[in-house]
């Protein structure tokens, strides 16, 4: 096992929200300032894997903090040991950057590919795509942005059962990058690099994502507040009905951004920095700013608009959007 500091701490300052108002101060103080604890890549030469963890036979050794971002039990590993019955897949070189939710649309690109970008800058990124593809469960293949935006990077997947052992050789992974929620803003407009798509003029849609595909977190006055937003040139999109692809032309022609707190909003890191991100919030929610903290990281302008939810669990409202107090806001958005 070989392990270095590739990435040593450091200090992220993130702008402000440009309509803040000092009463809502207490929902984003916390979050101005971040301390990055350094980032650890490691190599590890015959390690297991094991269902979705990693475990050296030789050193009698779980590396945890490589599969997960939470505490987990200690039962929950050692369960894993009972694939050592079954006929091992062999793997001569991988690569390692998932965890437990790294699946998930927001997670897999703030989470999983910082990493992939921290492994790059440290062994080189030609060579890793010659020789190391990107472990990942059989799971992973239902989730097309996933294989297309490794595809686009140039990274190639390795697919594994994960009901069977999984002998690599030489694996390389790294510790997580920021606290899930936060990020490392040179590695995230990394990312912003290798998958916007370059244009010659600059950027002038104006778009508002729609969650009303979505099982929870909806609108509940939508039909009216599209209305209003597209008096105001605002495009209508639901990306639930988009390829990757067509979600990259989208955004990367795209000034102005907005939505309800979600997946789609992770779509901001598609655009071209200095853009505008206007978050629809849940009324008194101070916990949830990975949108706030992501546009900061992405130099994008951010703005927000508070609104009477139906529950305080931000996951689960459903909130109603006061047309008058947008209207401010929109007057705002250049």
């Amino acid at each position: 096992m070989k392990s270095t500091i590739i990435i040593t701490s450091r200090q992220e300052e993130r702008k402000k929200p440009v309509n803040l108002n000092q009463k809502d101060i207490d929902l984003f103080k916390h979050e101005f300032s971040l301390a990055l604890s350094p980032v650890t890549a490691i190599e590890l030469s015959n390690i297991s894997v094991l269902r979705n963890v990693l475990f050296s036979l030789q050193k009698l050794t779980f590396f945890k903090a490589y599969t997960h971002l939470y505490s987990t039990p200690k039962k929950y590993f050692l369960k894993r040991l009972r694939l050592f019955l079954t006929i091992p897949q062999h793997l001569e070189h991988g690569i390692w950057i998932t965890d437990e939710i790294s699946s998930e649309y927001f997670h897999w690109f703030t989470d999983a590919l910082t990493r992939l970008k921290a492994i790059a800058s440290h062994e080189g990124t030609e060579m890793l795509k010659k020789q190391f593809p990107v472990v990942l469960p059989d799971s992973y293949k239902t989730k097309p942005y996933i294989i297309e935006s490794l595809k686009l990077m140039g990274y190639k997947p390795f697919f594994y059962n994960p009901k069977k052992r999984l002998q690599v050789a030489v694996l390389l992974s790294c510790s997580h990058t920021a606290p899930t929620g936060n990020y490392n803003s040179d590695l995230i407009l990394s990312i912003n690099k290798s998958l916007a798509i370059p244009l010659k003029e600059e950027p002038n849609r104006k778009i508002y994502v729609s969650r009303a595909k979505a099982l929870t977190r909806r609108v509940l006055n939508e039909e009216s507040l599209t209305q209003l937003l597209a008096d105001y040139g605002y495009e209508i999109h639901i990306f639930e009905d988009y390829t990757f692809t067509r979600q990259l032309e989208i955004m990367s022609s795209t000034k102005t951004m907005i939505g309800l707190h979600g997946a789609g909003l992770t779509n901001m890191l598609f655009m071209k920095g200095g853009g505008q991100i206007l978050e629809l919030r849940n009324e008194g929610d101070s916990h949830n700013n990975c949108y706030f903290s992501l546009s900061a990281s992405l130099n994008h302008d951010y703005y927000y608009l508070n609104n009477r939810g139906d529950t305080e669990d931000t996951y689960n409202v459903n909130i109603t959007v006061d047309p008058d107090s947008l209207k401010e806001i929109l007057a705002l958005l250049k």
